[in-house]
């Protein structure tokens, strides 16, 4: 049994701009998701029929694949096509086709493919479609940032974003570059991070822990904003310098001293609910750290506190979701008490955009959370109702877990450890007053939020799941654009 897969989203752009963006292989390693760790084997890009492009990829979690595909067909600016010579799948035709629609190109892909190990295989592709609905939702929304058109803006500010390549981070930069301002990012591994952030975002490489090259990175910025995270937060790896102390602390200090040398008037900090100087966790004792240098500075400033981010990159929520699309039920770390308030990442960047330019945000710390409060297992169930997924939510014994996790701490890279299990399992309440009453606006209902990207239809592609009973002959429609 095959199966067709058929995406179909209009691109605000020319016909020979989005092709030559799609027909350029390096960019596919900016339309997929990074929890899939995507890996080029091959080194030659040059796009024509008869390419064969080899990569690592992890199809599913802790799965790693090695990907071969030939391209079969190419004629540009009108289409292309490729296969699998080599992957997970037991066959992949992939057709491209860019059609010039009145307000900018209709990409439409065409997938179909079978799955190996015959009727076993039919099995399990419940989890495969889930999987590929993700994989091409990440990517609509990935285009639909990268071809964004900023706002015309007669005088833009020119503002440098640490860690604008990350969730928080790269949320930020995207509302500077609508506004129609200048982002320029600064990440740790350069252009190889850029990820959906549109081609004309300047990316400088620098890297926080070490702080040599923080100065020219910073030169010509008028604001910074720190938005720093390590990878795989919350879990530490301290043998490859990423922690709380290292990160958050250590780094924003090296950055906020940068700063004042560049000539930079005005920083923007991303701290965390909870931050003070005699706080029980560490993270929040760092954050702490971090607020003083900020204030401190000599620049002007404000400090943003937010509580739990969710969106469509987070790796919390989404987290719960995965486990969900892939198991038979949620595990969790606690009973799921803990009181949350939830807010929207969009929430998050207008407030930080705002605050570079409102006259109220000046030498200001505001707490901002949702408009709502429930309990952490509340948050799960109405976001696994969103998706239309229905799976029993099951409490986890957190000193067991916590426990079981303690030997991985020696691993260079732990894939838990006992204070990740604290972190998550760590109410995140707020009071929004103070922030609603000097700066008045409108914070995201939790399902709101979650609508925009995890209910089925959302996002700017439609997507359509066919089955085909005999390859090249009529296929059978399903009654919904993500129904078989």
């Amino acid at each position: 049994m095959a199966h067709r897969l058929t995406s179909r989203q209009v691109v605000p752009a020319p016909a020979e701009k989005v092709f030559g963006f799609f027909a350029e292989p390096l960019n596919l390693r900016r339309l997929t998701p990074s929890r899939m760790a995507f890996e080029f084997k091959t080194d030659d890009f040059e796009m024509r029929e008869g390419l064969e492009i080899e990569y690592r990829l992890r199809a599913l979690p802790a799965f790693p694949v090695t990907w071969r595909t030939l391209v079969t067909g190419y004629e540009p600016p009108h289409r292309f096509t490729d296969v699998q010579l080599k992957g997970p799948y037991g066959r992949w035709e992939h057709s491209h086709t860019f059609t010039p629609v009145d307000t900018g190109t209709l990409v439409e892909d065409k997938i179909e493919y079978e799955l190996p190990f015959g009727p076993l295989g039919r099995l399990g592709h419940s989890i495969v479609k889930g999987e590929l609905e993700q994989i091409f939702r990440h990517r609509a929304r990935a285009i639909d940032n990268i071809f964004a058109t900023p706002r015309p803006k007669d005088e833009p500010l020119t503002v440098a974003i640490a860690g604008g390549t990350g969730f928080v981070g790269g949320a930020i930069a995207q509302e500077l570059h609508r506004r129609g301002h200048r982002p320029i990012v600064i990440s740790h591994r350069g252009e190889e991070a850029r990820g959906d952030l549109p081609d004309n975002v300047e990316i400088r490489l620098a890297d926080v822990t070490g702080g040599e090259d923080l100065e020219p990175a910073l030169t010509g910025a008028d604001m910074l904003v720190v938005a720093l995270a390590f990878e795989n937060l919350p879990i530490e790896a301290p043998r490859r310098g990423r922690t709380f102390e290292q990160v958050d602390a250590l780094g924003t200090e090296r950055l906020v001293a940068a700063a004042g040398r560049a000539g930079v008037r005005k920083v923007v900090y991303m701290s965390g609910a909870g931050a003070a100087p005699d706080a029980e966790r560490h993270w929040f004792r760092a954050k702490w750290r971090a607020e003083q240098a900020v204030r401190s500075s000599g620049a002007d400033w404000t400090i943003i506190r937010p509580t739990w981010v969710y969106g469509p990159r987070d790796v919390s929520l989404n987290r719960f979701i995965g486990f969900a699309r892939r198991l038979q039920m949620v595990p969790m770390t606690n009973l799921g008490r803990q009181q949350m308030a939830p807010v929207f990442v969009d929430d998050l960047a207008n407030l930080a955009a705002d605050s570079l330019t409102d006259p109220a945000a000046r030498e200001q710390i505001f707490e901002l959370g949702g408009p709502e409060t429930m309990s952490m297992r509340r948050v799960i169930g109405r976001a696994l109702a969103v998706a239309g997924i229905r799976r029993p939510i099951v409490p986890g014994p957190t000193p067991l877990i916590k426990l079981a996790a303690l030997p991985l701490t020696l691993l260079p890279e732990p894939p838990l450890t006992p204070d990740a299990v604290d972190f998550v399992n760590q109410p995140a309440t707020v009071d929004v007053g103070p922030l609603l009453a000097r700066m008045p606006r409108r914070l995201t209902p939790f399902e709101e939020g979650l609508g925009m990207y995890l209910a089925p239809d959302s996002g700017p592609a439609t997507l359509e799941f066919d089955r085909v009973r005999n390859v090249g002959t009529a296929h059978l429609r399903g009654s919904s654009k993500i129904a078989e």
